[in-house]
């Protein structure tokens, strides 16, 4: 790839960032507001995060495979987006539902709606590792996640204020609207991303057509046959997967601090509305002061990685997470949380751009798409389970205690990158030994 081919992926990268924050931001984060709107329990609201991560589970892995057997990653990548992004107008049918059943519906919608986004935010994250040098990932990432802040916050102001205005449920179905035409104009930024050219031989022994990105095809007993080996792969995919131990420990620390991360995540919806008497409006004000601090925070962790390492950002930065929880089972204001969110989003913009920069140092190169797979697979588990842990955990304690019970978590979670922090930089410390007959293979 030349020079001027990759500042030119990269001015692309930042185009379709802003562009793919926009139907997000229209629609996503009033998710749980619309649903408890609709009358849905506590366990509902659980499932907004729950459910679409065990449709992840069901086809992050399979999905991954089949992108591998593409050489070229843009195209197939353009579909799972589609697919995707057309249930912004699934879920703008929802109000249709009665209203005893327009909870689970939206539920249900949301859940589907990650299925292919599953797969094509993992084929996505492989496709990406292609056409942005490694050397310009921190800054370009930064500039990128930057510049969605901004973006992403006018929307979601402006979608707060709007929704408050119309009438309900009307307004809700309006941004569905607005965020599906918003999506497409994303698709079209996304396919000017010149992707270069598979290297010869194909996609790590994965059958494809050369140089076409279209997988071969499978005979006609190939369902059987794979079926028939199933056990035998998975057999091969654990040895391949332990013959990578930094991989292994870094997915391992990332489980465990998202983990701790997600437990919290339903209690602070339920707070805000239930306890506060949050609006659309506040929703959107609380965002706004959390992408605020991550407009100074993007470019100082930017640097921070330049001197320390990906991975040493990441451990700085994780260590803040704590105060969130701490912080909500301490305040008892909207005003008071919105301030906190402007600290907060300058620690949250420092995990964000670690953990993506950090796993891509992590994986092998020879499979790039199944290994993020296997590790998205690995915190996917935990977003199915700590959201309903939460609700459990509210129920048994209340607010104050189980922020605080989350606080404590997460400080074990950040502690955990810290581990693997310490074990790579004894790795790298460990003398190398050159024998009478030359360098070690």
């Amino acid at each position: 790839m030349t020079p001027q081919t990759a500042e030119r992926n990269i001015r692309y990268n930042v185009q379709h960032g802003v562009a793919s924050v926009l139907p997000a931001n229209l629609a996503v984060p009033f998710f749980g507001i619309l649903a408890l709107k609709m009358g849905a329990s506590n366990f509902q609201i659980a499932l907004l995060s729950s459910a679409p991560a065990i449709m992840s589970l069901l086809v992050m892995i399979p999905g991954a495979i089949y992108v591998d057997r593409f050489s070229l990653k843009k195209r197939v990548t353009t579909m799972f987006f589609w697919a995707n992004r057309v249930f912004y107008l699934l879920l703008a049918c929802v109000p249709f539902f009665t209203e005893d059943r327009r909870a689970a519906a939206l539920v249900v919608a949301v859940a589907l709606m990650n299925l292919p986004g599953a797969i094509g935010n993992v084929a996505w994250q492989s496709f990406i590792s292609r056409v942005i040098p490694s050397s310009r990932r921190a800054q370009a990432f930064a500039h990128r996640n930057r510049w969605m802040n901004v973006v992403g916050t006018v929307a979601v102001v402006i979608a707060g204020r709007a929704l408050d205005i119309m009438r309900f449920p009307l307004g809700y179905q309006v941004m569905f609207l607005v965020a599906f035409v918003a999506a497409m104009v994303e698709i079209r930024i996304f396919q000017r991303i010149e992707e270069p050219e598979a290297p010869p031989g194909g996609n790590s022994g994965a059958a494809t057509s050369a140089g076409r990105g279209t997988p071969s095809r499978a005979g006609p007993n190939g369902l059987r046959r794979r079926l028939i080996d199933l056990p035998g792969s998975v057999r091969w995919a654990w040895r391949d997967i332990l013959s990578h131990p930094r991989f292994v420990r870094f997915t391992l620390a990332a489980v465990v601090f998202y983990f701790m991360w997600q437990i919290a995540w339903p209690l602070f919806t339920l707070y805000q509305v239930k306890e506060l008497g949050a609006n659309n409006l506040w929703v959107s004000l609380l965002t706004l002061a959390n992408s605020s601090g991550a407009l100074f925070g993007y470019g100082l962790w930017a640097k921070v990685a330049d001197r320390r390492g990906h991975l040493g950002s990441l451990c700085l930065a994780s260590t803040g997470m704590f105060l969130v929880p701490l912080f909500y089972a301490l305040l008892h204001s909207l005003v008071a949380l919105a301030i906190l969110n402007l600290a907060v989003g300058v620690i949250f913009s420092g995990v964000i751009l670690g953990l993506f920069n950090a796993l891509l140092e992590s994986v092998p190169e020879e499979r790039t798409t199944t290994y993020i797979a296997y590790y998205n697979t690995a915190i996917t588990l935990t977003t199915v389970f700590a959201p309903l842990v939460g609700v459990g955990l509210l129920k048994l304690t209340g607010f104050f205690w189980a922020f605080l019970i989350c606080a404590v978590g997460r400080v074990l979670g950040s502690y955990c990158f810290y581990l693997v922090l310490w074990s790579r930089r004894r790795e790298e410390a460990r003398p190398t030994f050159v024998t009478a007959a030359g360098p070690p293979a």
